[in-house]
Order: structure tokens, then sequence, then C-alpha cells
């Protein structure tokens, strides 16, 4: 009880439900009884820590719907690394990626884990695709690094969030060896997550857009609330990705 109380006085109630699910998770490992998170008094020293603390006010993140991707696309900067970018932002948001699973957090490139070139595969043809295939090599649905293959379909012709043809029109551009990484934010440096989020804030910004109002996983659920306009829930659509990736129309 007084841990409790301790807690309430700089620590939010889901966090300290937290603590109390870490501390009984040690004692059923190590075989002892520990009911003390189901009893009325703790719950009632719990509910009222959170009357004292209030509610805290939520700012829920904004999805990047696709006329908001085509505002990303027309403000990039005309640099060395546009087609990284715009290859980035399309296929994320019609693959439904997290951000995890083609950038890199840390500064090291770790073929194992992190996206190649020799990930992606333009079909039936580099020079004429309708499709192409792109192999994960873990993501937070894999645990095991078995691999997960995404279909990605074309758009139709001169549609500007198209992956398929930002696809084509990187490796056109920007030739590399199937082991280098697929999207680099320089020459031979894969595609960081805190470059991935600083340009697209300033697109957004150049854009008339909010940045703060965005976040990494703005993509995805830009493109799963737009499998949800075509009749897929939440889930249809993540397991629809495994099949066939939402095309950029």
């Amino acid at each position: 009880m007084a841990w409790v109380a301790y807690l309430g006085e700089c620590i939010q109630p889901k966090m300290i439900k937290s603590y109390l699910t870490h501390v009984k998770s040690l004692h059923v490992d190590a075989d002892l009884p520990f009911s003390i998170t189901e009893a009325p008094i703790v719950q009632r020293l719990i509910r009222g820590i959170k009357r004292y603390h209030g509610e805290a006010g939520r700012k829920p993140k904004q999805p990047i719907t696709l006329p908001i991707l085509c505002t990303i696309l027309s403000n990039l900067p005309n640099s060395p690394q546009y087609l990284h970018l715009q290859a980035a932002y399309c296929v994320a948001y019609s693959a439904l990626l997290r951000c995890g699973e083609f950038t890199i957090k840390g500064g090291r490139f770790d073929p194992t884990i992190n996206l190649m070139h020799g990930a992606v595969h333009l079909l039936p043809d580099a020079e004429n695709p309708t499709h192409a295939t792109l192999v994960l090599p873990t993501s937070k649905t894999d645990p095991f690094h078995r691999g997960v293959t995404i279909t990605i379909t074309a758009a139709p012709p001169n549609v500007p969030t198209c992956p398929v043809q930002a696809l084509k029109d990187l490796f056109r551009w920007d030739p590399h060896p199937e082991n280098v990484p697929l999207f680099e934010e320089s020459l031979g440096n894969a595609l960081s997550q805190g470059f991935f989020l600083k340009a697209i804030r300033q697109a957004l910004l150049a854009g008339g857009h909010d940045p703060s109002a965005f976040a990494s996983h703005s993509f995805r659920r830009g493109a799963t609330s737009s499998t949800a306009v075509a009749g897929f829930s939440d889930y249809g659509a993540l397991a629809q990705r495994r099949l066939q990736a939402v095309p950029g129309n």
C-alpha cells in the first residue's frame, strides 16, 4: 500500500498497474502467492490516484490519407534522396508497413532484419511491371524471422502515389547491388527513422499541415482507413496485405 501511494505522487495509474503486473510476474516465476493486485483496497487506492492526477489530455495522431500523401510527395525537396523517400513513402502506405520494417534505428544496418534491394522483385519484368513482391526479413507478426512476402499492385498510369512506379524509378536511376539497403538517406547509409520523420515533417509543413498531428504510424493508419472504407475490418486489412497490398489509387 505504501509503495503504491508513493508511486502515485509522480506516476500515472496506468503505469502503476504495469509495475504491479511485473511484480506479480516475478512472484509467479518464483512460485509465490501474490494476490494484492486484486485486493479491493488497492483498487480503491489506484482510483483515488487517478482522481488526483485527473484525466490526461489525449491528442491522437492523424492518419496520412492518400491526399495527404500526395501533398507530402509534391513538397519533397529536389535532392539525391528524393527517389528513396518517394519510394519509401509510397511503399509504406501501400503495403501497410510499420516504420521499423523499412527504416533503421540506432544507425546500424543489419541485412538479417533490414530491407535490402534484393528483397524487391518487379514482375513480370523490370521494364513493364504490373506488381512487385516485397519480402520482409522480419516483422512484429513474424517473431521467428521466417520472412513475410507482400504483393504490391501497381496503380493506374500517371498516379503519383504508385508504389511500383516509384520502385521502378528508384532502381532505374539509382541501381545498387542486392545486398545494400533498399532505401537510403545518403550514399551507402540506410534510411533511418529520424531522417524519415524529419523529411515528412518538413513536407507536411510546406504543404500547410501541422507536423505535430502526425507520427511514424500515420502511414499505416491512413492505409488501414482506406481498406476499412473498402469494406475490410482492421484484422482483415492486415491479413489482406499478406496477399495483396493496397494500390495507391
